[in-house]
């Protein structure tokens, strides 16, 4: 390579001593052989002769976004199977119908409210059986154009927070944050997720020390409008799973806290050294000792399968480890 082009990507990589050990990219999504070996020590999935009935789910967003990518699959092994699979967040109204046992799953990705768990208890006798289908992260996004480096906690919390706790100036421009060239003078765009998201609550509780988002900030209620506006807003920022990465967008390297800057990577997630990270679950009801009802059963192991974390991973998502698959088979009550 020509010492002049690798003195500028040197360069590029280090800014005010900002040392990135993991190129900004497009996305951080696994491509080929990259899915296989991912998911090479997961067990496979082995289908029964025949299954019906029906399976109603409802919560988060992320979650249900990759409910629907299992469905077509599961519905090819079992066409007599129905499923109904709703998004709309892991509302009241959805953990309600989860009580009453008109809803069978409800994907979520914060922690259960404890008054909930304690309402299931209160009718059932025991607490509700959950188990992580997908190892996920807050990714932060900005347009495909914007050159910042990286980012620290301390740096998004000055963006969003509407009362930060530190005492560093104000973060208005994207000057401020070390950015030259066009972009400089233009104000920050302030994205979000609404309050119905779970990466609304993750982000408030441990970027925002609790703080309110900044009065600026623009509010959107789904993934997809989230991620499309920062692709055409040069000066956007938002924060969403890792999985709806787009080509108008790349992912900023946050600070972890060995000092590296890191992007959310399989390897950064699984790890747990990503400053963002958070397990995708799914909630349901198993007695201890008991049997889930067929196609509940079926549905939960086909989803953690080698089989099922394939299909995740070809939608963006990040597959479970060979050990998260065995606690999760062991809340099922199965073996693939």
């Amino acid at each position: 390579m020509n010492r002049y082009i690798l003195c500028l990507l040197l360069l590029v990589r280090c800014v005010a001593g900002v040392v990135i050990t993991n190129s900004p990219s497009t996305s951080v999504q696994l491509e080929g052989k990259a899915m296989v070996e991912a998911v090479r020590g997961l067990q496979q999935y082995e289908n029964i002769p025949r299954l019906s009935g029906k399976l109603i789910s409802a919560g988060s967003g992320t979650g249900t976004a990759m409910m629907n990518h299992w469905a077509a699959e599961f519905n090819a092994l079992y066409p007599e199977v129905e499923l109904d699979i709703r998004g709309g967040g892991a509302n009241t109204n959805v953990l309600n119908a989860f009580i009453d046992g008109t809803i069978d799953l409800v994907p979520i990705s914060r922690a259960l409210p404890a008054e909930m768990v304690t309402a299931f208890k209160a009718k059932y006798g025991y607490e509700p059986s959950h188990i992580t289908i997908a190892p996920d992260a807050l990714g932060v996004y900005v347009n495909k154009n914007n050159p910042v480096v990286g980012l620290t906690l301390g740096q998004l919390e000055l963006i969003y927070s509407r009362t930060p706790k530190s005492n560093a100036p104000p973060v208005v421009f994207w000057s401020d944050l070390g950015v030259t060239g066009p972009l400089a003078s233009e104000s920050i765009s302030r994205y979000a997720l609404s309050p119905r998201h779970g990466a609304h609550t993750l982000f408030r509780s441990q970027v925002l020390n609790g703080a309110e988002y900044k009065f600026s900030t623009r509010f959107e209620s789904i993934h997809s409008s989230l991620i499309q506006a920062v692709g055409a807003d040069d000066a956007g920022i938002a924060l969403d799973s890792v999985m709806f990465a787009t080509a108008r967008t790349r992912l900023v390297p946050l600070k972890a806290a060995d000092g590296r800057f890191l992007l959310p990577t399989l390897e950064n997630v699984r790890s747990g050294q990503y400053p963002l990270t958070r397990p995708i679950q799914l909630v349901f009801n198993r007695k201890p000792g008991g049997e889930l009802k067929p196609v509940v059963r079926e549905y939960l192991r086909f989803a953690v399968s080698r089989r099922g974390q394939y299909v995740n991973a070809m939608d963006g998502g990040f597959p479970m480890t060979p050990d998260q698959q065995k606690e999760a088979l062991n809340a099922i009550g199965g073996t693939p």
